[in-house]
This record gives structure tokens, sequence and C-alpha cells, in this order.
């Protein structure tokens, strides 16, 4: 999908839809959407365009959620500590998020 501020809602409510056909449900869904709202949030402020992709797998319990993106983000105020409260891990570089969460047993 496009890398743009107009398309923000698209790219949010996929992620959520995303941990919801996995199994998340209640506060592990919540969680999830606040991670990817900030992420996002991120990747859009300091982007310039371009397209964004965002697929989904699970393995070993886990849902990984990988962005790719074509900024570097780094605009949102203490993205990381965000992330660690909300997530069960995560990785940042410049191009690529990926969210990860646990999935109920």
């Amino acid at each position: 999908m496009p890398a743009e501020l107009a398309r923000a809602g698209e790219a949010r409510h996929y992620v959520t839809w995303l941990g919801g056909a996995a199994g998340l449900r209640g506060e592990d869904l919540h969680g999830l959407a606040v991670a990817a709202e900030a992420v996002l949030t991120d990747v859009l402020l300091a982007s310039d365009g371009g397209v964004m992709e965002i697929s989904a797998r699970s393995e070993g319990g886990l849902l990984r959620i990988e962005i790719s993106h074509p900024s570097p983000g780094g605009r949102v105020r203490n993205l990381e500590a965000v992330l660690e409260r909300f997530l069960d891990g995560h990785e940042l570089s410049p191009g690529k998020s990926v969210l990860v969460k646990r999935l109920p047993a």
C-alpha cells in the first residue's frame, strides 16, 4: 500500500485484522494495535512516499508482523518503550519493522 498519511487508517486496520485472524483477542489484540499505531506513525511521518508492505506469519506460537517501508523512521518519541510495553518482541531497522506477539495457547 502507498506509504502516505492519507492511507494510514488502512494500514492500521490491516495490522489489527491480521492479529485478530491469528487468534489474538482482548488485551493482546489491543497491545498489538497500540504498537502498530506507534510504528506506522513513525514510518509515515518520516516517509516521503513510496510503498509499504505488510505481511504476517505465525511460527512457534508467535505472530510476526513485518512492515517493509521506504523510510528510516525515528520520529516517534519513546517508540522502543511503547513496543516493549505492548509486544513480546520487536525489531526495528531502516526499511523494516517487525512486531512480535505471543499467540494464545
